[in-house]
């Protein structure tokens, strides 16, 4: 029996006795004090029972985020990866990590790990705000010779830029960008809407909204492109505002928050013309965000 369904029986039972102590004698009363004694040992054996079953089931929400957990919803690991042939051992690791101690984690020993492993040190370097040690792995996952298959080297590339915007490092964000280009020419619209990002957080705005205009224009011939080439495949009414969207996002990631709002709502208009409820929604919650986002500044 649940504690809530419990609970609600004791209730119960609680109702119906101030009932009978009403009809009954005295005896039964009196009956009843004699039992004390024996009543309040059952309760604090349910306590401990309950306080048992609590710890059976925090196991077992532990166990089951493990078992939920997905390498290919975390940055940096390739999402067409066979992930079901990981070990649960890697995935265990991966959680410790995260959740390990600042100063333990800056003196892990991750030189002897694999790519994908090293990574894991990286993502949780990157959570606990340890920047040099981040980048030096980085650079060695991108210098590696034989590509890891676990991990997608062009995200990974980008999160070093996001490390560099982080720390208002805009000269090494920029040649960062310059060598991201070079090695992957087919991710010219992630290029160039993280170097729109690079121009607005370190104060030219009018030169970022210029490259994130040109971004959407980029999408919005490939959209038309696709219709020509083949109008039962073309999916621009579902993606139109989604780059709007992320972009706003990011932006709130970086504070910008008025700059974040004005793409959510051409995003959120965007989707309201296609009836993309989901992306709608996502806008809506992010918008939400924003606003208390700016609200808690407004206070400080």
């Amino acid at each position: 029996m649940s504690k809530k369904k419990r609970q609600d029986k004791e209730f119960v039972d609680d109702l119906q006795l101030d009932a009978e102590v009403g009809i009954h004698d005295e005896d039964a009363v009196d009956e009843d004090d004699e039992n004390e004694d024996s009543e309040q040992e059952d309760v604090f054996a349910e306590d401990e029972s309950d306080i048992a079953m609590m710890r059976n089931l925090e196991a077992e929400d532990n166990k089951i985020a493990l078992e939920t957990f997905s390498f290919d919803e975390e940055v940096g690991f390739n999402t067409m990866y066979d992930w079901s042939t990981v070990a649960e051992s890697e995935t265990s690791r991966f959680k410790a990590l995260k959740e390990m101690d600042v100063e333990a984690l800056r003196g892990y020993s991750w030189k002897r790990l694999n790519n994908m492993q090293k990574w894991m040190v990286a993502r949780a370097c990157s959570l606990r705000g340890l920047h040099e040690m981040f980048r030096e792995i980085v650079l060695v996952i991108l210098k590696s010779r034989k590509p890891s298959p676990e991990l997608c080297n062009e995200d990974i590339a980008l999160e070093l830029v996001w490390d560099y915007i982080e720390t208002k490092e805009y000269d090494e964000a920029l040649a960062t960008l310059d060598r991201f280009e070079q090695a992957y020419p087919a991710e010219q619209a992630a290029a160039m809407r993280a170097r729109a990002l690079v121009f607005i957080d370190m104060g030219e705005v009018e030169k970022g909204k210029s490259l994130i205009e040109q971004i959407v224009n980029l999408q919005f011939n490939r959209n038309i492109k696709g219709f020509e080439d083949d109008k039962s495949t073309r999916d621009s009414d579902k993606s139109d505002g989604v780059i709007q969207y992320e972009i706003g996002y990011s932006l709130l990631n970086m504070k910008h928050y008025e700059l974040a709002m004005h793409y959510f709502e051409r995003a959120r208009n965007l989707a309201n013309m296609n009836d993309n409820y989901e992306l709608t929604m996502n806008i809506d919650n992010a918008r939400a965000m924003t606003v208390k986002a700016m609200n808690q500044e407004t206070e400080h």
